[in-house]
Formats: structure tokens, sequence, C-alpha cells
């Protein structure tokens, strides 16, 4: 199916309006037509190869023009990426923005089915937008941010002007919703018409009944961000192995290396991304040689497996020891682990980077990422032990609310806003909580929380 970028734009496009910062001159005739051919290329191979695989031979190749042409209109390819990804999202962002103007307590669930809609009807153009401009670099990523938020801030001014709705941050769901669609699609090939149900049911869980709408603003917590921060490593480092002869048996050794390098490689990719990590580039922060890297692993590709891996136990084994470590009920567990989880983020920035934002993977490693999502699963699903055995909440909705607090997370990391997690503790804990305890008993929950975690902060040492 042909993308059409340009087919909401009646007037011929003047590059200089673009957001590429270039000079540009104006596009009509032939000129206009081929940049038009090549925004829609852009788009199709991007989505069907992954944007680090897509070439620029290839763009022009399907656009019907020469390489030197794709050079006259656009420096790179992520220029041409940028302007593709403008006006797709003007396009897209005044579709959803018209549909729920008017759906008063109902626009969380008409731009929801929107997003199904599109990614149903223009698959390429649904995962370019949303996934794959999130390795497009910084300005593609504030890009797709300012799209959400477009239709945010169109949900709560529909929301604003009616009654009802649901409790819960516009944004969470919308991103939680859209992360879930391109997480199956990309595993499965599917059509995602059938999450629709389910994405809807989740929404409904946050609809309330008393009118009162306490966490639709996540303004965090003053009280919890004051919170001293209680900073553990979650994977000691050797700071180095004894010089010359000793007496540490091999596998120890072999143990304290593999720690290092997965490290170094986190530490890697946080400072040059993924694309242009070397194998030089871990061995030189890890403080091995390239020797001992090759012994450990084949390329920089199994090096970032394995660390991801290593990365991802070491946490869930730290959220567990905390969900698992004091008697209550299934609430109070997850309030614990979800503090432990928090913690980690702020103990170590490179390593939630690592686990957070480079799992916007191409297609070969989506199988990672959905086991990071089924693991987080395991411990929100415990709610279902809260409701009749005919009332379970489903699987569906648990990975959405999961992708939901995955991409909470993402934003605070990519743009090292970190601490602000800490004052979205409550928000975020009410937003797992409200789909198996109902959203007034959650809220009363975590405000309980709240009040004691206040109360002890005031409390002298």
């Amino acid at each position: 199916m042909a993308t059409r970028v340009g087919r909401a734009h009646a007037q011929p496009h003047t590059r200089a309006e673009t957001d590429t910062g270039e000079p540009r001159g104006s596009f009509t005739g032939a000129r206009a037509d081929q940049r038009t051919r090549l925004l829609d290329a852009v788009v199709e191979t991007v989505a069907d190869q992954g944007y680090p695989d897509a070439k620029i031979a290839e763009i022009a190749r399907r656009a019907g023009v020469s390489r030197a042409t794709f050079y006259e209109l656009f420096e790179n390819k992520q220029a041409c990426v940028l302007e593709a990804q403008a006006e797709l999202g003007e396009r897209v962002g005044s579709v959803i923005e018209a549909a729920i103007e008017k759906a008063g307590c109902r626009a969380a669930n008409v731009a929801i089915t929107e997003l199904v809609a599109l990614a149903e009807r223009e698959r390429s153009v649904f995962d370019f937008l949303t996934h794959e401009t999130m390795l497009a670099g910084r300005e593609a990523q504030a890009h797709r941010d300012a799209l959400i938020e477009r239709v945010t801030r169109a949900t709560e001014r529909a929301w604003a002007g009616g009654t009802g709705g649901q409790d819960i941050p516009a944004r969470f769901l919308l991103e939680g919703a859209i992360r879930l669609l391109s997480l199956r699609m990309r595993r499965d090939a599917q059509d995602p018409r059938p999450l629709l149900v389910d994405l809807l049911a989740w929404a409904d869980s946050y609809a309330t009944t008393d009118g009162l709408t306490h966490w639709r603003v996540p303004a965090p917590d003053p009280a919890l961000l004051a919170r001293p921060s209680r900073r553990a490593s979650i994977l000691p480092v050797h700071a180095s192995l004894p010089k010359g002869r000793h007496r540490m048996a091999a596998d120890v050794v072999r143990g304290v290396q593999r720690e290092r390098i997965c490290h170094a490689t986190a530490e890697a990719v946080r400072a040059k991304g993924y694309a242009e990590v070397t194998v030089a580039d871990i061995v030189s922060a890890a403080g091995v040689s390239r020797d001992v890297f090759y012994l450990q692993f084949h390329d920089k590709d199994e090096a970032f497996d394995g660390a991801a891996q290593l990365l991802f136990e070491s946490l869930l084994a730290t959220m567990a020891g905390a969900f698992f470590g004091d008697a209550g009920e299934w609430p109070d567990h997850l309030w614990d682990a979800g503090w432990a989880f928090e913690n980690f983020l702020e103990a170590e920035p490179s390593l939630a980077h690592f686990l957070f934002v480079a799992t916007y993977e191409p297609p070969s490693r989506i199988g990672r990422v959905l086991d990071f999502i089924l693991a987080f699963t395991l411990f929100v699903e415990g709610g279902n032990q809260l409701r009749a055995a005919e009332a379970q909440v489903s699987r569906s909705v648990t990975e959405a609310i999961v992708c939901a607090v995955l991409e909470v997370v993402n934003v605070r990391v990519r743009n090292e806003r970190v601490e602000e997690l800490r004052g979205l503790v409550p928000v975020i804990t009410y937003m797992v909580f409200a789909p198996f305890m109902g959203p007034e008993a959650a809220r009363a929950f975590v405000c309980a929380k709240v009040a004691a975690e206040r109360r002890a902060a005031d409390e002298p040492s």
C-alpha cells in the first residue's frame, strides 16, 4: 500500500518550511513529484527494513529516482526521515484531533480506536511514526513525543468539555496502546484490530463512578521528590582483577570479566548509540583486552544480547526480592517492588538507558523485548487474585499496563529526568492497581501509602 506522505498537502511544499534548518527553495512539477515519491519510499523502506538498515540506494530505487536526485533534495537519510515524519505527523495528528474533538468522556477511547485504525489501514505509517523514528536520533524522538503530546492535549480538552471519563493521564493510555500495538504487530505481523477490544477495556478500567479525577494530571508528588534516594547498584562491578599471579578460580575471573564487559557495553551504547558502537569502544570502557572480549562474545551483537540478559535478570532479581520480602497482600508487595525498580533507575542510569531505551530494536530482537514484557507481567497479573474467576484481567490488558509503565520510564530516562520518576511512583502504581482493584480502591490504597511515606519523612531520625 502506498503511504502517500504528501497527500494532505494541496499546495506545493516549500523546503524552507521544513524542520531540518537548511535553506531551501520551492518545488513544483517534476521536482515536487520526486520529493513526494522519496518521502513515500523512505517510510516504506524504513518500516520494512528498520531505520539502521535502510539504505539511500534502496530508498531511491523504490522512489524511481537516482541517488544524485536524492542528494539534491535531502542532505542525508535522517533529513528525509524528519521531513516524512513532520508531514505524516501533521496528517495523523489532524485526523485524530478531528475524531476526538467532540468525544467528551469517550475521548481516550476514540483516540485509541483511531490509532488501531491507522495501524490496520497504514501499517508502515504507524510503524514509521511510532517505532522506527525512535532509532533516528533525538530530533526524531522529539517529533514523536510532540505528536503523542498533541493527541494527549486534544483528549484532555475533550475530557474538560464533558463529564466523567477516565481517571488516568491520557498520555499514559496512549503510550501504552501504541507500544503494545507496535510490539504485537512486529512479532505476529497480524491484523491489529482484535487488540482493540482489550485496549478499550483497559481504558474503561479507569472510569470513575464518583466523578473524581485525582490522577489525570501526573504531577510529581513533592513529598516523594524530597524522599531520600535509596540508590544501590544491582550489579556490583569489581574495580580490577589482581595483577600477575593470583589464586582466583578461572570461572570467577571469567564472571568478573563478563560483568565488566556488560557494564561497558551499556555505557558505550548510551554514549554513542548502538549503531556506532564498536568492539574497540567496549573493550576500552571495560578495561579488558580484545582477546578477553572474544573469549566471552563472538561480536558486539552477542555482547549486546548477553548484557541485556544479565542486566535484566539482575533487575528482576532485585524486584523479586522486594516483592516477596515482607508480609502483606499483592498491592503491598507490588508497591515495594515498584520502589526497588525506581531505585535501580536512579542508581544505574546507563543500565536503565540500555534496557529501556535501546529496546527499540530491529525485528530480529523483538523476542527479547517481549521476554522483558512477559517478565514484568508476572508481578502485575498477581492482581487477578483480587478478582472473581469470571472477571479476570486479560493478558493483553496486563501487557498494555506494562507497556505504559515502560514508556513512562523511557521518556524520563532518555531525557535525563530519571529523578522525576520518584514523584510519579504513586500515579504509576495507581495505573497498575486500578484495573484489578477498581479506581476508587486503588486511589485509596495509594493515597494511604503516600501518607505513610510523608509521616515517615517527618519523623525525627
